[in-house]
């Protein structure tokens, strides 16, 4: 009887363990975005943001962009390519600045080396790209996030 608990008391510790370490990456960017980073040039004058939120697990992603300055938006969407080159259309957002979450198979790949995609907003002037923006890596934001505490943390006691 005491072999048959310690059994069980093992096998339930161990779905356990293999329940807790299966679960979901989901992963948040930041991207800025720019008409200088277009490769041959995109709208000098316009710029955003896009947050993307995916999930590696599920090949979820969603997404919300802000744009100044722009034209009337014509396409957007994920390429992969490192920056300074064009790559192809790998999860398109429909011209839609808000949307998910919507499934794609390329999420695992973006989330598995997002300095290798990039973010590309199109208008209808700069129908080849107006604005865009390199995926960060997780750490890069993590880092700008520190350096930004730091700066605070010196420019406060600068001030007493």
């Amino acid at each position: 009887m005491r072999l048959y608990t310690k059994t069980a008391l093992a096998l339930a510790f161990a779905c356990v363990f293999v329940a807790s370490t299966a679960q979901a990456v989901i992963v948040n960017y930041t991207v800025g975005l720019l008409g200088s980073n277009e490769v041959g040039g995109g709208d000098p004058d316009a710029f955003g943001t896009a947050l993307l939120t995916l999930d590696s697990d599920t090949n979820q992603i969603s997404w919300s962009i802000t744009t100044f300055n722009m034209d009337p938006l014509f396409l957007d969407h994920i390429h992969q390519a490192p920056a300074g080159v064009n790559g192809p259309v790998v999860i398109d957002f429909a011209a839609s600045l808000v949307g998910g979450p919507i499934i794609d198979a390329d999420v695992a790949a973006v989330v598995a080396n997002p300095s290798g995609y990039y973010v590309n907003v199109h208008s209808t002037v700069f129908t080849g790209g107006a604005i865009r923006g390199q995926v960060p890596e997780p750490g890069t934001v993590a880092l700008v996030g520190l350096g930004m505490l730091g700066l605070g943390v010196t420019r406060r006691r600068q001030l007493r």
